[in-house]
């Protein structure tokens, strides 16, 4: 008897690698519900979970970023009052790409979580904006961009934690971070 795709999908990396991965996300949502206004630098509002996102799909596959974009933008809907496919399909996508980033860098080295953080908050906060628009788009961008170099900040040490909880799936690159 074979498992449901879904069930293969969700365990490629075995029941402790899945588990990992799901409660770092659940504890980024929790981070950013608790800390992320009291943690507010002028217009810049860290955004814990697209962060531990970025982590994510720089050090697993793109499927497993797939589900961890789906759980975040599950999670970040449920906390803010905006509509959930549009957080959804956009923190899903968004994941994905970034999961195809390690062909061009190093996912071992550091500084290699800047362009994931980038890349994600542009892509997800994009489709965000383009599949629901809220606000207009001069203020909409400028809170993006403040929120963006604040996640740079945080995403170097996220980047270390995030690495120890959830190993990078094994390849033959070379390790270029001493751990």
């Amino acid at each position: 008897m074979q498992p449901h795709w879904l069930t293969r999908l969700l365990l490629s990396g075995g029941w402790a690698r899945t588990l990992r991965w799901l409660l770092l996300v659940i504890a980024a949502a929790v981070a950013q519900g608790v800390w992320a206004n009291s943690l507010r630098v002028g217009p810049a509002t860290p955004d814990f979970p697209l962060i531990v996102l970025a982590c994510l799909a720089m050090l697993t596959n793109p499927n497993t970023a797939a589900w961890a974009g789906f759980l975040t933008g599950l999670l970040h809907a449920s906390m803010l009052e905006q509509t959930v496919g549009s957080l959804l399909i956009s923190r899903t996508l968004a994941a994905t790409v970034v999961a195809y980033l390690p062909m061009l860098l190093s996912k071992r080295h550091w500084l290699s979580v800047v362009p994931a953080v980038i890349l994600l908050t542009l892509l997800a906060q994009g489709l965000l904006y383009l599949a629901a628009p809220t606000v207009s788009g001069g203020a909409f961008w400028q809170a993006t961009l403040w929120g963006m170099v604040y996640n740079i900040g945080l995403a170097i040490p996220a980047y270390w934690l995030v690495r120890r909880i959830v190993p990078p799936e094994l390849d033959d690159e070379p390790v270029l971070w001493n751990n």
